[in-house]
Formats: structure tokens, C-alpha cells, sequence
């Protein structure tokens, strides 16, 4: 199970460092709904907590997917 989600954590990177992070947020499917409400209500700290609850990702991981995300909500 470690494997799968270090594989999947390189396989982010490597999009992000392509500039195809958007292509991965998308096929990780839909953000957790209470994560976009935190951004809404400008509260991206909480936002970042709630992503790494949601998904177990670690800090970096985490802060880099709530800022792409709160991008691409024109955020």
C-alpha cells in the first residue's frame, strides 16, 4: 500500500513539474467539498488541514494541491 501511494506521489510531481498539474488534481477526481468551502470562505490553512485528513498527504504535498486548486477556482 506504501508503494502505491509513493507511486502516485511521484506520478503528481512529475506532472507538476511538467505544468500538467491540473491533469493530475482532475484525474484524482473532485476535490473534497469541504476543502473548496474553505477556500471560498478564504481560509486556506484549514483548507490544507482538511486536504491532509482527506488524503493523507503530507505538508508540501498538501499546500501545493490547495494552491493549484484555489487557482484553477480563480482563487
Amino acid at each position: 500500500m506504501r508503494q502505491v501511494k509513493r507511486q502516485g506521489e511521484l506520478i503528481e510531481g512529475l506532472y507538476r513539474h511538467l505544468g500538467l498539474g491540473q491533469l493530475a488534481a482532475a484525474s484524482a477526481g473532485d476535490p473534497p467539498a469541504d476543502v473548496v468551502e474553505a477556500l471560498r470562505a478564504g481560509n486556506t490553512i484549514v483548507a490544507i488541514k482538511l486536504w491532509r485528513d482527506r488524503t493523507g498527504a503530507g505538508l508540501k504535498e498538501a499546500k501545493d494541491a490547495v494552491e493549484e486548486l484555489a487557482r484553477s477556482m480563480g482563487l
